[in-house]
């Protein structure tokens, strides 16, 4: 093996033990985010599907452990499809709704026709522009200009177009995206506190890419200081420009892409 590969597994091999360890302290349970952990990052959000590898071990997974669960921006039953792994835990749009394993609709919020409302009257004001995509997700929405000539400019005029939003949502930005999301029902840092709690867990690994992921590895640090959990948190992207350096930061380990997410999954599984 060459030095460069040696560094290259490194971050897989310090993974493999924190998660390892977090695992082995049952009750325990995986929670991961899905667009850039578990999923490539596409040009097109609407093909996004689970890495390589990834498939099976979840499958293991969910058999072994108390709850795997996906924390994600998308709308639940959009991430179920996308996954197609029977027997997972969703919470979507950032941890606001629920899809429990064998339903067939996620739990609502209470306030979510008012946000729904907002949310579109938000949309509504965005001009067309060639290379945006706009993924409305019921109670949050992601605006897409990953694909615009001009990222920058175009990144300003979207803004500049939404203006102040509406009571309940927030902008946030995400991965070559303007994230808009509910303020007050939850976050992805109350899903996990959420999850964690319902299933008594003891061990927990945390997987994300993205600002949106942060509140939930700060949950995750936050009970383990406190002795509540055995926790790892990992970070995804090491080799990606896009990822904001503040995951690194709040990560235990950061891994290079979601190919070696597949690898630690496959390996915390048993599985090759």
């Amino acid at each position: 093996m060459t030095e460069s590969s040696r560094r290259a597994d490194a971050p897989l091999a310090r993974a493999l033990a924190l998660a390892s360890a977090a695992l082995d302290d049952a009750p325990a349970g995986l929670l991961a985010d899905f667009d850039g952990t578990l999923s490539p990052i596409v040009a097109d959000p609407a093909l996004a599907r689970l890495t390589d590898g990834a498939s099976g071990a979840l499958t293991a997974l969910v058999s072994r452990l108390a709850v795997v669960a996906i924390v994600t921006g998308r709308a639940p039953l959009d991430a179920r499809r996308m996954t197609g792994v029977p027997g997972m835990l969703v919470a979507g749009n950032h941890g606001t709704e629920l899809l429990e394993p064998d339903a067939d609709a996620p739990i609502l919020s209470p306030a979510a026709s008012s946000v729904r409302a907002a949310l579109d009257e938000a949309l509504a004001r965005l001009p067309q522009v060639a290379g945006v995509t706009v993924e409305h997700k019921g109670l949050s929405a992601a605006v897409h200009y990953r694909n615009a000539v001009d990222q920058d400019a175009t990144r300003d005029r979207l803004m500049g177009a939404l203006g102040r939003l509406g009571d309940g949502l927030e902008l946030r930005h995400g991965r070559l995206s303007l994230e808009l999301r509910p303020v007050g029902l939850g976050d992805k840092g109350v899903a996990a506190r959420t999850i964690i709690k319902r299933f008594g867990l003891r061990g927990v690994v945390v997987m994300g890419d993205d600002v949106t992921d942060l509140d939930m590895f700060a949950a995750v640090a936050e009970m383990r200081a406190a002795g509540q959990i055995r926790g790892a948190i990992i970070g995804v992207g090491g080799g990606d420009a896009e990822v904001p350096p503040e995951v690194a930061g709040a990560a235990d380990v950061l891994l290079a892409s979601p190919a070696d997410v597949a690898r630690l999954l496959e390996a915390l599984a048993g599985i090759g």
